[in-house]
């Protein structure tokens, strides 16, 4: 009998043992967020979402986030050069990174920042996580980039979040239209929206008729008039 209630002893001991020391959580943070969204300036092409990440927790303390293009035509991100200037694609993140790394896709050209706060152009708000590709290194088409992401603290929820303005993400896509030259600011978010201005964004200009034409349909106006006043007269 004592040699039995010995061995339960042992094997609850064990057990107990390796669950304090390896913790597991029982249902990984999984979360997805979909660009779909024009903020302002050119509409990208093809349909919406133009942009997917996704984060799947790995460790209590760590998960990847992958990066999706979902871009068509010729339509690119770039941009966050070593100054800090305007993003390409960035992130507002409600717990702090203390590492960051891509293991594999078309990963950001050594242009991948955590902390701080990032030139998100006209969309207004903290964004403390992006990335930006270089010309040699454009992230289009059906790009994808993986990266592993350490936390200074272990998760306690999902940690992308909406900063002080309701958006969870924002990207410049550059190269829309035709012959390329428009660019617009996609989001992700319960924000509000901005509006664009000029010819690669905003609401349309009226189709107003050229001068040369408004003379021609003023001639016929005073014609067809003299014409049914003639026939009044004559009739």
């Amino acid at each position: 009998m004592k040699k039995h209630m010995g061995f339960a002893f042992a094997l609850a001991t064990a057990v107990a043992f390796a669950a304090t020391a390896t913790p597991a959580f029982a249902v990984p943070i999984s979360q997805t967020i979909q660009l779909n969204q024009v903020y302002t300036g050119s509409t990208p092409d093809g349909p919406a979402p133009w942009l997917k990440a996704t984060f799947t927790q790995t460790g209590m303390d760590t998960g990847t986030l992958t990066l999706t293009s979902l871009l068509g035509g010729s339509d690119f991100l770039q941009g966050l050069n070593s100054a800090k200037s305007t993003i390409g694609w960035a992130f507002y993140l409600n717990q702090s990174l203390s590492g960051l790394s891509c293991s594999s896709g078309a990963c950001a050209t050594n242009n991948a920042l955590f902390g701080g706060s990032y030139n998100s152009g006209p969309v207004p708000g903290l964004f403390n996580l992006a990335f930006g590709w270089s010309s040699g290194s454009r992230f289009d088409g059906t790009d994808s980039a993986i990266y592993d992401l350490t936390f200074a603290s272990n998760l306690s929820g999902n940690p992308f979040g909406a900063n002080d303005s309701g958006w969870w993400s924002v990207a410049h896509v550059q190269g829309i239209g035709p012959n390329g030259s428009c660019s617009g600011w996609i989001v992700s978010g319960d924000g509000t929206l901005g509006s664009g201005s000029g010819p690669c964004g905003g609401t349309p200009p009226p189709n107003v008729p050229e001068p040369g034409a408004l003379g021609m349909f003023g001639l016929g106006v005073l014609l067809i008039g003299g014409f049914v006043g003639w026939r009044r007269r004559y009739s």
